[in-house]
């Protein structure tokens, strides 16, 4: 019986071979890296992968919307040069109905040996002129007899006056300043009285 036991005992006994590198140094291949990808929950991985779907998605929109403003910058520019141009026409088509008059007085003063006709029609063109220039907002700015203001006018020399009212104001104005719609225009070039 003793005999039957220790043959059992020898039969159910069993080995157990353990794989495990980290286990047996021997079995480890020090040359060869074993990088091992980080493991997480499925939860975790699920969210990460949600994560990256959302960044791809948030760059898919990202680039519309850039290509988006592209087109509206390109369309805003081409808007704002064909504004730009419509203006320029209507500012320029008063002006050439002074030219007209003008090629009309120089046309005039050809045929004619009156010189008095020439200089009506020459004046008639500078009132259209002006009037033109004020429909669009320009107005000469009225500096002789007046303080002498530096920010309307631009004092181009001195002259001696007797009478102490005229010290400090302006007596002569060589150039006619304009101001448009109340900016300035161009400085007046005056000569100031000195007492």
């Amino acid at each position: 019986m003793e005999k039957l036991e220790t043959h059992e005992a020898e039969t159910s006994r069993f080995n157990v071979v353990d794989k495990r590198k980290f286990l047996n140094p021997d079995a480890v291949d020090m040359n060869s890296v074993n990088e091992e990808t980080p493991r997480y929950p499925s939860y975790v991985e699920e969210l990460m992968a949600k994560m990256k779907e959302t960044e791809r998605r948030f760059e898919e929109k990202k680039k519309q919307i850039d290509e988006e403003i592209g087109r509206v910058r390109v369309r805003l520019e081409t808007d704002f040069e064909q504004r730009v141009e419509a203006e320029c026409r209507r500012l320029a088509l008063p002006f050439l109905e002074v030219l007209d008059n003008l090629e009309r007085a120089l046309t005039a003063s050809t045929n004619s040996a009156s010189v008095e006709q020439l200089r009506e029609g020459v004046e008639m063109t500078a009132h259209i002129f002006r009037v033109k220039l004020q429909s669009v907002g320009v107005e000469a700015i009225s500096a002789l007899g007046q303080p002498f203001d530096p920010n309307l006018a631009q004092a181009v020399g001195m002259v001696p006056v007797d009478d102490a009212s005229q010290d400090g104001m302006v007596v002569e104005e060589l150039q006619t300043g304009y101001t448009m719609r109340g900016q300035l225009l161009r400085p007046a070039q005056v000569r100031v009285g000195q007492a």
